[in-house]
């Protein structure tokens, strides 16, 4: 961390050059994020959905768009939406098949990801130059993270919404910043096997 004017910052290194500076209690975040499925329905589900979006460059892969949408053997969807209106909220990428076996050479197998998952790291490993967070509050996401050497580019639900100026009262645990950093921490000390 660092003092400027009296104020705590923490920062991270920026792969493309350069630091990011964010403070603790506000979560400044600069660059687009990018969201996987379940932080789709989470915010959705928490009433934050429209302050990201007013606040944010949100992107993400098409393939988590459907997944937000599509009905399961319930006829219950993640998200009382249709696929046309997540579009126009955010920015949906369809990813490549060679964007697809970049990840899968550098996670070397090592990582069992469903395919939004897959789609959207497929897609977020390829913001080449580019300043970009991804908010995906699950295991499997965060241990590819690691892999990649990208866990830094992780961010919480909360911590988005935070920024954003929308307050929720109570948040699940994995969505939370306490989550992430204990989460990102045992991942750097080698000690969370997931």
């Amino acid at each position: 961390f660092v003092y400027i004017k009296g104020v705590r910052l923490d920062y991270i290194s920026n792969p493309f050059g350069g630091i990011f500076l964010f403070h603790n209690y506000c979560g400044f975040i600069v660059g687009l994020i990018v969201v996987v499925t379940n932080a789709i329905q989470a915010a959705h589900k928490f009433g934050c959905w429209n302050g990201l979006c007013k606040y944010y460059r949100l992107e993400t892969a098409e393939l988590c768009i459907e997944e937000a949408v599509r009905p399961n053997r319930d006829g219950d969807r993640l998200v009382n939406r249709t696929a046309e209106d997540l579009r126009k909220d955010l920015t949906p990428h369809i990813v490549t098949g060679l964007q697809r076996a970049q990840l899968a050479l550098a996670l070397q197998g090592r990582v069992d990801l469903d395919d939004g998952e897959r789609d959207l790291l497929s897609l977020a490993n390829s913001f080449k130059g580019q300043a970009w967070w991804l908010c995906g509050p699950d295991k499997a996401t965060l241990r590819a993270m690691s892999i990649l050497r990208l866990l830094d580019q992780m961010c919480s639900l909360q911590l988005l919404a935070r920024h954003s100026g929308v307050r929720v009262r109570s948040w699940e645990d994995q969505y939370t910043e306490d989550w992430l950093k204990k989460k990102r921490t045992l991942l750097l000390l080698g000690e969370e096997l997931i």
